[in-house]
């Protein structure tokens, strides 16, 4: 493959397209194991693994006052077979860390893996992290993005802008392997009603929305059609590239983290 186009819906300003960034992320899955016993009878006999999830996601709380406005951490806490008169003996946190770049990514990680294992220390329980590939930083091409963006001004009455996002996506990690775009483009949405809401997909279900689908898609195509017929813009394209490559502050390969391919 050479070049890699798609795209996505999101709330904002009507008839508009984004060439901006969004976040990477890391998910990360904890597993705290404890030792039941009866909470009324012998609560010392026990090691709670629900104490352990809430001191860490309390610890990972005050931790964001700490963290620059563009890091985000969020996350649930969740066990079975928890009864109020049983020491819980598991419990479980599942995590996602996200930053504007891969690096900001990495420390970001460690410091909440810090408040994980601190919260096993302090309980007793022994505690297991596990983590998925990560997503990473969304790189656009920014010849591609010229192209695309002078397509549906001129061809499809839409304006381009250069807005970017929090949220994530694992096209982020096509964008570091091969020149790549992934425009976001508005649909009509209700106030409050952005990406994964009921609002949201009832918008996506509207005509206005189809519309919009359309036109992105057609100058995507256009897109990928001069890369196909226009020898100069494929070698501007990778050139393009491969200047982005050289300024990418790649992260250690030691740093327990999966950005594996």
């Amino acid at each position: 493959m050479d070049v890699c186009l798609m795209s996505h819906p999101a709330p904002g300003e009507a008839h508009s397209a984004a060439d901006g960034s969004t976040n990477a992320a890391q998910s990360m899955f904890v597993q705290y194991t404890g030792k039941t016993a009866h909470a009324a009878g012998s609560p010392w006999e026990g090691i709670n693994a629900l104490d352990a999830a809430v001191s860490a996601y309390n610890s990972i709380s005050s931790l964001r006052q700490q963290l620059k406005p563009d890091l985000r951490v969020h996350g649930i806490i969740q066990g079975s077979n928890w009864t109020p008169n049983v020491i819980p003996d598991n419990a479980r946190l599942d995590y996602i860390a996200r930053a504007s770049n891969k690096t900001d990514l990495v420390d970001l990680v460690e410091r909440i893996k810090r408040c994980f294992h601190a919260a096993a220390l302090a309980t007793g329980c022994d505690v297991n992290i596990e983590m998925n590939h990560a997503y990473l930083d969304l790189r656009q091409n920014p010849v591609l993005a010229r192209e695309f963006g002078d397509t549906i001004v001129e061809r499809y009455d839409m304006t381009m802008n250069h807005l970017g996002s929090s949220a994530s996506t694992d096209f982020g990690n096509v964008t570091y392997e091969l020149p790549a775009f992934h425009p976001a483009y508005a649909i009509p949405t209700e106030p409050n009603g952005g990406n994964h809401t009921p609002m949201f997909t009832r918008a996506a279900q509207t005509k206005e929305a189809h519309v919009a689908a359309i036109k992105v898609t057609k100058g995507l195509a256009l897109t990928g059609l001069r890369v196909l017929s226009d020898d100069l813009f494929f070698e501007e394209v990778k050139a393009a590239f491969e200047v982005d490559k050289e300024a990418c502050v790649l992260a250690k390969p030691d740093n327990g983290m999966c950005f594996g391919h």
